[in-house]
């Protein structure tokens, strides 16, 4: 079977032809280091730095800050006062990005006081890790890092569901990182998600196809999900509401699958097995007169055909 996705990771990201320099000047944040960063290291660890980056990336500027510390451990702690920053949030990839492509040591972040289901998460995440380092970098540093993007986004009220995605998109990487590292021996959950089409949906602001952080989450899930599952087509749909012409919505319902699409080619997957199409107002998911500014309908859907 042609899957729908590449095997160079799930994650891309542009590396300028430039030394990693840590000590730059102060007019220069974290993003701009990314951009100047030639990783360095196993394979391991220039695919962190590519995860890591993306992540950091899609914060946008609030990236461009150097406040944020790490331990001993270089596991990073955004208690306290930064626990609802955003800005930190974006800066904390962003330094683990950079670590990476150093390529240091960078561990999947501290389960939460009290999280079991984070503890045990992250006990069987650095059990792969230990061989699937090595022999499948790629997919070991994505379960890595959509386990520290659902433990660290958990600590902003506002990326709470952005986590929960996460959180679906560690066990469909994880559960493909076990299933290569002793395939003989795992279940066979994703017997079950070729039986059917897999639905994602995104939302846009009111006349908007841009992608935010949470909208990039969701499409990571869907990636991941294609991964594990092995669907060989992906449909992309574009929608809106009924506020202005039709003619309009026709355009924009277009532009939003368009935007949709070139984010999943980032993220790892082949334009060729991408349908797109846009339908501008003539499927509604909540039915409505005309002229209605509806937020659940100005959306792209993701299908995941087996």
């Amino acid at each position: 079977m042609t899957f729908a996705f590449s095997r160079t990771g799930l994650i891309r990201s542009a590396v300028v032809a430039a030394a990693l320099a840590l000590s730059a000047c102060a007019s220069n944040g974290l993003l701009d280091d990314l951009d100047q960063a030639q990783p360095v290291g196993s394979d391991f660890s220039k695919e962190l730095f590519k995860d890591y980056a993306y992540l950091a990336r899609s914060f946008g500027d609030a990236g461009n800050s150097a406040s944020t510390a790490f331990d001993a451990d270089n596991s990073l702690s955004l208690s306290g006062d930064t626990s609802g920053d955003i800005a930190d949030l974006a800066t904390a990839y962003a330094q683990k990005a950079l670590d990476s492509a150093q390529g240091q040591e960078v561990l999947p972040e501290a389960a939460p006081d009290g999280n079991n289901d984070a503890d045990q998460m992250r006990q069987r995440l650095l059990a792969s890790l230990e061989n699937g380092r090595g022999k499948f970098p790629a997919d070991a540093a994505r379960a890595q890092v959509q386990y520290d993007c659902w433990v660290m986004n958990a600590r902003v009220d506002s990326l709470r569901s952005a986590s929960a995605q996460c959180r679906r998109g560690l066990d469909a990487a994880l559960t493909q990182l076990e299933h290569e590292l002793n395939p003989a021996t795992v279940t066979t959950t994703t017997t079950t998600t070729t039986t059917a089409p897999a639905n994602y949906q995104v939302y846009f602001d009111l006349n908007s196809w841009d992608l935010k952080a949470e909208q990039l989450t969701t499409l990571q899930q869907a990636i991941a999900t294609a991964r594990a599952g092995g669907q060989s087509r992906i449909t992309v749909v574009g929608h809106t509401d009924t506020s202005g012409s039709a003619a309009y919505n026709q355009r924009l319902s277009v532009k939003r699958a368009n935007v949709v699409e070139e984010a999943l080619v980032d993220m790892g997957a082949r334009r060729e097995a991408i349908s797109v199409s846009g339908v501008g107002e003539s499927d509604l998911a909540v039915q409505t007169g005309d002229g209605v500014k509806e937020p659940k309908n100005r959306r792209t859907v993701v299908t995941l055909v087996p």
